[in-house]
């Protein structure tokens, strides 16, 4: 069974920016990108601004001097948001 989970890239205001889609099946993962444009999905990134994942926890972070942790991806991102702690990624694919 094929699990697709969007990963949402967002400005420092919390506006999605684009998205990276991991579709999941089995052991097997691949991953695509998605531009947020006119108020829907595109598949590509091109021309699109590049930031980092979970930005405004990022900038919130910073200004009270809060340890934020640089990892591999999205998902482990998120496994360390629901631990209480702050954490990023940028995505490196197109």
């Amino acid at each position: 069974m094929e699990k697709k989970i969007p990963y949402i890239y967002t400005d420092e205001k919390g506006n999605p920016l684009y998205r990276q889609i991991r579709i999941q099946k089995g052991k097997e993962k691949s991953f695509y990108g998605e531009k947020f444009e006119n108020g829907k999905w595109i598949k590509g990134l091109k021309d699109v601004k590049r930031v980092l994942y979970n930005l405004p926890s990022i900038i919130k972070a910073v200004e009270k001097a809060q340890k934020i942790y640089f990892v591999e991806g999205e998902k482990d991102v998120e496994t360390l948001k629901e631990k209480g702690l702050v954490a990023t990624t940028i995505a490196n694919r197109r």
